[in-house]
């Protein structure tokens, strides 16, 4: 009998456990947890006073529009009062404008964290569209409540079906998301989309229904103005927040079916760019 036969084998090396789903999940929040601290403090300053900008912001666009809806005595087609019919409006459409605009600088930004092999560009856009999501909540919960106390609004007259109100919350936010994957996406394939964007941005402000409903348009303005998404959503918002008013003008699958097109198309930019070996991540 030979002599490797009388000692039991080496038992073989155990190999690496593979990361589980739940490992990973832990690893991208707290990614994305100090993305949105980073973000936060580049956006807004290391004083708590520059958080009051995300207030001072849409609180001048009210004041102002206030003013001149006053001046000129138009009649809002909602049957609600007027800080109600424009902050129904002008909140929205900030979100999607600027969370759209900050995630085409997303991967510029971050160009030295993208190094790192646990970020990616998709991490940073969570963080900047959870960051943005949670200041739309802040702020409209003090805008509602400002409102009670200095002009006696009443919380009734923000809500009028709660279910719908809440789907067309959810749509909105996913619709955001789908906007920001596409612009950052975009961005790093033709970097001027971002200037691009504050151009196209300016028109829609007034083209989307900040201040008019679909349904008090003639038929031919109508049909022009239900080519973007977010006049939908807006549509939508008012008709489930404001007692009293209900549209037959907006459509809830046209902006979940326009926010899938450009989440699918954001993917695939993506996938391309790491195809080619694009450059702003380190992998």
């Amino acid at each position: 009998m030979s002599s490797e036969s009388s000692f039991p084998a080496a038992p073989a090396a155990a190999a690496p456990a593979s990361p589980t789903l739940g490992n990973n999940l832990t690893v991208m929040w707290r990614v994305v947890y100090a993305l949105m601290l980073r973000e936060s403090r580049t956006r807004y300053g290391k004083n708590d006073l520059g958080y009051l900008w995300a207030l001072f912001d849409p609180l001048i666009q009210l004041g102002m529009f206030w003013i001149i809806f006053g001046l000129l005595q138009r009649v809002i087609p909602v049957p609600a009062t007027l800080p109600v019919f424009l902050v129904t409006g002008i909140l929205p459409y900030n979100f999607w404008r600027n969370t759209v605009a900050r995630s085409a600088s997303a991967a510029r930004a971050n160009t030295p964290l993208l190094t790192y092999p646990q970020v990616s560009v998709f991490d940073v856009i969570i963080a900047r569209v959870l960051l943005d999501s949670a200041t739309l909540v802040v702020v409209t919960i003090i805008f509602i409540i400002g409102l009670r106390f200095t002009t006696g609004e009443p919380f009734s007259h923000w809500q009028r079906v709660a279910i719908l109100q809440a789907s067309a919350v959810i749509t909105l936010f996913y619709f955001v998301f789908c906007s920001a994957i596409f612009s950052a996406n975009f961005a790093r394939i033709w970097p001027l989309w971002q200037q691009v964007w504050g151009y196209l941005s300016r028109p829609m402000y007034f083209a989307t229904g900040i201040f008019f409903t679909l349904q008090s348009l003639p038929t031919g303005f109508r049909s022009l103005a239900q080519v973007l998404p977010m006049a939908h959503m807006l549509e939508w918002i008012r008709t489930a927040s404001i007692p009293g008013f209900v549209s037959t003008s907006y459509n809830p699958w046209y902006p979940i079916s326009f926010g899938a097109v450009l989440l699918l198309l954001g993917m695939l930019m993506d996938w391309y760019l790491r195809l080619v070996g694009h450059s702003d991540e380190g992998r």
